[in-house]
């Protein structure tokens, strides 16, 4: 009998993991004291408990030669397996072609980048060959000596606020609309081949003791009196994971473009090691994502995102 509760003692954390992700996965940041919990990277987590179940499984065949016990826990192995290949998908898509035509936005937080790093930077930007590009935090480096490339290249500059943008289209309207509190908001207008483009650039706190539903709530409404309509594209670093609740309250009617239209590993931060999606762009119609994906210039803090619009003839 003692040996059964101590093998019911060394499952108790695998179970107590999976109850825990299972249970977040549900309210996401919806309340302030569930938050830490959705944060916790789900992956490692669950095959670590998956693996554990197995591990205990095992030993009560072997120790106890009781077939069914470890049958069971065979089983929450298993089942913590499937919780593993679904939070896997969720931060990964399939390959996309990129479609012809597409606007292609592109957003990067540099974050200061450090000179070493600029003429790389601007390389690998202007190989992405988008149609607007727009840095967070840009930094000395990369304007002074990529501002006649990427002029050269076909693209106009305007920097409202922290954010510099980059546009092969005509900008129509840059300038911010908030900065305070560690919230920073711009709004940019671009009237492209396939219609006006109305994108709202954010960078938001970091701070993880920041209630983030609480949060939006009050950005929300700051917002809604400094502008009269919602944008078309909500995009920069939210610090605010996927699929939280929080992000709806900025734009309910939005789609994170990753989410429906994503390629590849869908982490961006940290870089080395992205096991977080806190760079995101929530689009909204008449415009749509078709294609979406985070890519890695291999150094700065953050990875790149690269998004692929296209616009509803109807609108």
């Amino acid at each position: 009998m003692a040996e059964r509760w101590i093998v019911r003692l060394l499952a108790a954390p695998a179970l107590l993991a999976l109850i825990a992700i299972v249970a977040s996965d549900a309210v996401t940041d919806r309340f302030a004291f569930a938050q830490s919990a959705w944060w916790v990277p789900r992956i490692p987590v669950l095959i670590g408990a998956a693996l554990w179940f197995f591990a205990v499984g095992g030993y009560t065949r072997w120790r106890l030669r009781d077939a069914r016990a470890a049958k069971r826990l065979s089983w929450l192995g298993a089942a913590t397996a499937v919780f593993v290949l679904l939070h896997f998908l969720s931060m990964w898509g399939f390959p996309k072609t990129p479609r012809e035509g597409a606007f292609r936005v592109v957003h990067w937080n540099a974050s200061f980048i450090e000179d070493d790093f600029a003429r790389d930077a601007i390389r690998q930007l202007l190989e992405l060959n988008a149609d607007a590009i727009i840095l967070t935090d840009a930094g000395a480096p990369v304007l002074s000596r990529g501002i006649e490339q990427f002029t050269s290249a076909g693209y106009m500059l305007a920097r409202p606020g922290r954010f510099t943008v980059l546009s092969r289209v005509a900008i129509i309207e840059a300038r911010s609309i908030l900065a305070e509190r560690s919230r920073f908001v711009s709004r940019v207008r671009l009237q492209t081949s396939l219609g006006e483009l109305v994108i709202e650039t954010l960078d938001l706190p970091s701070h993880p003791s920041i209630p983030r539903t609480l949060s939006m709530r009050s950005l929300s409404a700051d917002l809604a009196a400094v502008r009269a309509t919602l944008p078309d594209l909500m995009i920069g670093d939210f610090n605010i994971t996927r699929g939280s609740h929080s992000l709806t309250l900025l734009a309910p009617d939005a789609v994170e473009a990753f989410a429906v239209a994503g390629s590849g590993w869908g982490g961006s931060f940290p870089r080395t090691k992205p096991l977080w999606s806190i760079d995101l762009a929530l689009v909204r119609e008449p415009w749509s994502p078709v294609r979406s994906h985070i890519i890695d210039f291999g150094f700065g803090r953050h990875r790149v995102q690269v998004i692929d619009l296209v616009r509803s003839a109807a609108q």
